[in-house]
């Protein structure tokens, strides 16, 4: 997508559609000098073209990501996803986009995994997302 005029959602809908199926095509909303962190495991990777190489190595591909929502300003973004990858349960994913002058220069990636409902909470809570 570079239409200059998209919207900052309509880019970021775009990126995360492009993951795993056209890795230049999702790196188009990010800077040269991009950061892409993923908080979880203590990575980093700097530069558009290492994020790309990195994203084509990856032995396995989501199978898509589902944007439950979208917002900020137009220098930080926050986006609540979920990860559905083949043969796995989905993953909720948050990942925070920082912006200048129109490209991403900073992406941080947290995935969280599910775990079993506290017992202690039975009498409050409810199951299901």
């Amino acid at each position: 997508m570079k239409d200059p005029g998209a919207t900052i959602a309509a880019r970021i809908a775009d990126h995360f559609e492009a993951i795993g199926k056209d890795n230049v095509r999702a790196a188009e909303i990010y800077a040269d000098a991009i950061v892409l962190e993923y908080v979880n495991s203590g990575e980093r990777i700097r530069g558009k073209a290492d994020i790309i190489a990195s994203r084509d190595a990856y032995p396995g591909r989501p199978a898509f990501f589902e944007i439950r929502r979208s917002g900020g300003t137009p220098e930080l973004q926050v986006v609540e996803l979920t990860m559905h990858i083949e043969g796995d349960v989905p993953h909720p994913v948050v990942a925070v986009l920082d912006f200048e002058a129109g490209q991403c220069v900073r992406e941080r990636i947290y995935v969280a995994e599910p775990w079993e409902p506290a017992a202690y909470r039975a009498a409050w809570a409810e199951s299901g997302a």
